[in-house]
């Protein structure tokens, strides 16, 4: 058991001032139970009853702001926010904080707000007296509705205030009570910590019940055990040492940090599910550029030509310096003479003057005598298909820059799941940290909203490899959920 704050009591004690906050399901009776109070500190009677809340038959008379809807329509929970109601009586004050209905028909989400507005509400406070469970006596057992109420307060509530957890059974007596405690385990309340009241009073109208005496005194009887009961009440709150609202904060913090980090994993499987549709468009170009590479690869052409190659020869024949050729196809036999340089250039002179140039145009003067003839020879040459090549090239080039685009993603998509896990991380260590302010944190309902996005996210992607990619890292965090989940069933 958590030992009372000495300095929290003694200010408490000082100001004689009293925070209590009412946790209810919608329709158990937690604005009813406001109205008695009002009675009971306003010196209401049963004929002259004092409304802070309107009902289906009376009207508000204490000008007292209350943010109710339609309290004709019971469907739906009648308390949109929290409303704080101060009372005072002698030097001391007591704010009761209404708040909306948990389980009503505007279903989980409405919930979630509800119970964000009850825990920041409860943290405002600063110094919380008690919680104040409010139950309708009458069931014989938890219904759906109570069972996920009472998930959701189990949940929320740090384990500091157990102590401060005082019930208030609707609609019954000690005696006619059906609801069976142990639904509230494992939280135990202390019987001097359990009231009974039968809020009656408001159910009917004045007429129907005042002209018949049986009835009357019925209703006055019930009426005179309620502001007994809720005189126990006070008593009660005053005995118990009020708490810092502290744990309240953390729990909030926690929370939404691990909304937060998986909200931050939804953003970071949706960028890697971007990445990856990049990746598999950049992977097929690649492809169609590789076959391209190879299409192109043949841009070298070869061809058969015919040329002239200058051979050795037995035969002496006139050469041109100027042409490179041989001018004279009908070979002479060699002679000495022709090897004379004085010889030589008389022989090209008469040569000059009587037949003129050679027929490949060029002067006696340019030619000489050599052993060389010319042949006719077959060869193969390779020439170059510049517009085969130029794709060729611009291939390579591009599939070079989607190697280095593909690694690049390659990358990113790594340091993307390094992030994921360290954002797992966190959250393994928020939940520790919440378990320990309180044991009942139910993990599976603080994630399940944003594991739903992420699935049907999922389902959106037209890459298979993306899909898959998602899917994964959704059944990673749902391993991660269950092993918590498991480890809270555990503890």
């Amino acid at each position: 058991m958590e030992t009372p704050n000495p300095l929290l009591s003694w200010k408490q004690d000082l100001h004689k001032e009293y925070n209590i906050i009412l946790f209810g399901e919608t329709g158990s009776g937690k604005s009813t139970l406001i109205n008695y109070l009002t009675n009971y500190f306003h010196n209401g009677t049963l004929e002259n009853l004092k409304i802070a809340i309107p009902t289906k038959h009376y009207e508000a008379t204490e000008g007292l702001q209350h943010p109710d809807d339609n309290v004709q329509d019971s469907s739906n929970g009648q308390t949109r926010a929290c409303t704080e109601y101060n009372f005072k009586k002698e030097d001391t004050t007591f704010n009761f904080i209404d708040t909306p209905g948990l389980s009503d028909s505007r279903g989980a989400a409405q919930d979630d707000f509800n119970i964000q507005q009850i825990m920041g509400a409860a943290e405002q406070s600063g110094v919380l007296t008690a919680i104040i469970l409010v139950i309708n006596g009458t069931q014989t057992r938890a219904t759906v509705t109570l069972r996920n109420t009472l998930c959701l307060l189990r949940s929320s509530i740090p384990d500091v205030f157990q102590q401060n957890l005082v019930v208030v059974l609707t609609n019954c007596s000690a005696v006619t009570v059906n609801f069976d405690l142990a639904h509230l385990e494992p939280w135990t309340i202390a019987g001097t910590n359990v009231f009974h009241m039968n809020n009656c009073a408001f159910s009917r109208p004045v007429s129907q019940w005042i002209n018949n005496e049986r009835m009357k005194k019925a209703m006055e009887h019930e009426w005179q055990c309620s502001m007994e009961t809720i005189e126990e009440l006070t008593q009660n709150l005053k005995q118990l040492g009020g708490k810092a609202t502290e744990a309240f904060k953390q729990m909030r913090l926690k929370k939404n940090l691990i909304k937060s980090q998986l909200h931050g994993i939804f953003l970071e499987v949706k960028k890697i599910q971007d990445l990856q549709n990049e990746l598999d468009f950049m992977k097929t170009t690649q492809q169609n550029i590789s076959a391209d590479i190879e299409k192109y690869s043949d841009y070298k052409r070869t061809r058969q030509v015919e040329y002239t190659e200058l051979e050795r020869s037995i035969f002496v024949r006139k050469f041109c310096v100027v042409c490179l050729t041989p001018c004279q196809d009908i070979p002479s036999s060699f002679s000495l003479p022709h090897t004379i340089p004085f010889y030589r250039d008389v022989t090209n002179l008469v040569e000059y003057i009587f037949r003129g140039k050679c027929h490949c145009g060029h002067t006696p003067f340019s030619h000489y005598d050599c052993k060389l003839q010319s042949v006719m020879k077959t060869g193969t040459v390779e020439e170059i298909v510049q517009d085969v090549k130029e794709t060729y090239d611009d291939s390579v080039s591009k599939n070079k820059a989607i190697q280095s685009k593909i690694g690049s993603l390659d990358t990113d998509i790594a340091v993307l799941g390094y992030v994921f896990d360290l954002k797992e991380a966190e959250i393994r260590e928020c939940y520790h940290e919440l378990k320990k302010l309180c044991s009942q944190f139910n993990f599976v309902h603080e994630v399940q909203g944003i594991m739903d996005d992420m699935e049907r996210d999922a389902r959106t992607l037209a890459s298979i490899a993306a899909r898959t990619d998602a899917e994964n890292r959704i059944r990673s965090i749902k391993q991660l959920v269950d092993t918590l989940s498991k480890a809270e069933m555990s503890d």
